[in-house]
């Protein structure tokens, strides 16, 4: 799993590094456009939300924790990955940090919770 969650955020760190013209157009696929309009936001914000869900569940998986303190940096895991990836973004001429993306980087990771709990809560059950 843990080779599985260093992937993912291979994954995204190159989606959120690459040069804007040469990422895949996802801002154009009908999903992406209504659930924008819907939310009444960017589509780019609805690909951050989806593209930050899977990280604190992938991340629960690797490292299973049993200490409350890591049991905490996992929550935090999607905002410090939010926050570490804006900033330098905002640092490279073809892109720009913006604090909007944290937000939905926050969301998503949110999100990511229930899916945790569900994915996993049958773990805790055998163990008893």
């Amino acid at each position: 799993m843990i080779f599985l969650l260093v992937l993912y955020l291979g994954g995204c760190t190159y989606l959120l590094f690459v040069k804007g013209d040469t990422l895949p157009e996802f801002k154009k696929t009908g999903m992406i456009l209504w659930l924008a309009s819907l939310l009444d936001v960017l589509p780019d914000k609805i690909i951050h939300t989806l593209l930050f869900i899977p990280i604190i569940p992938l991340a629960w998986g690797a490292v299973r924790p049993r200490l409350v303190i890591t049991k905490i940096v996992i929550f935090w895991s999607g905002l410090i990955f939010g926050v570490i990836t804006e900033i330098i973004q905002h640092y490279l001429p073809y892109r720009t940090g913006d604090i909007s993306d944290v937000a939905a980087d926050i969301v998503g990771s949110v999100l990511g919770i229930p899916l945790m709990l569900l994915f996993f809560s049958g773990e805790r059950k055998k163990r008893k």
